[in-house]
């Protein structure tokens, strides 16, 4: 394999799709404050978009450093582990469109795809209610969040979810989430 002509292509592929930022390893809180420095430099034409986005980026940082099946654990940090995945923003004319990728268990993707089916099927006043519902529920032991992060994502943009889980093998499946953060916030 040439690993320039791969460089090359991966690059080409990079501006072909209008990718601003594509990360993928762990989800560290050094990487995440990297992330928002560039989020806020790239997004800095309009504060309260780049406040959307830069939200939305971090549920979904969220959601890949407490539930990715994949992990990484630094030798400094004693037990504790850190979700690795991917995390990608591209620009569109009118739109961002934020994506994360991490394993999950195969065991979550029913409760994964009815929760999104649901989401999807509500209007923004049936999201502030199903919000404020999971927030007053009790949280389950080892939970690590409030269960609410993909709510707010829908909510915080305004569009759907886009979700996509393949299997890998018995025990695993990827999961794809995206979301389009539209421009005009009128």
């Amino acid at each position: 394999m040439n690993t320039k002509q791969s460089i090359l292509g991966y690059n080409e592929m990079l501006d072909k799709e209008h990718i601003l930022i594509c990360y993928k390893g762990p989800f560290l809180d050094r990487v995440l404050t990297l992330l928002g420095e560039k989020i806020n430099i790239l997004i800095s034409e309009d504060p309260r978009l780049n406040k959307k986005v830069f939200s939305i980026f971090i549920e979904l940082a969220q959601n890949i450093a407490y539930y990715s099946e994949e992990r990484y654990q630094m030798k400094d940090a004693g037990d504790k582990t850190f979700g690795k995945g991917t995390f990608i923003i591209s620009e569109a004319e009118a739109h961002y469109t934020l994506t994360s990728a991490n394993f999950i268990k195969k065991s979550w993707v029913p409760e994964v795809l009815e929760k999104c089916e649901m989401i999807n099927k509500l209007d923004m006043e049936g999201l502030r209610k199903l919000k404020r519902e999971l927030r007053n529920r009790p949280r389950h032991e080892g939970q690590l969040g409030g269960n609410i992060g993909l709510v707010d994502i829908a909510l915080k943009a305004g569009t759907s979810l886009n979700v996509e889980i393949r299997s890998v093998d018995d025990n695993f499946s990827f999961f794809s989430l995206s979301i389009d953060v539209p421009k005009d916030l009128n």
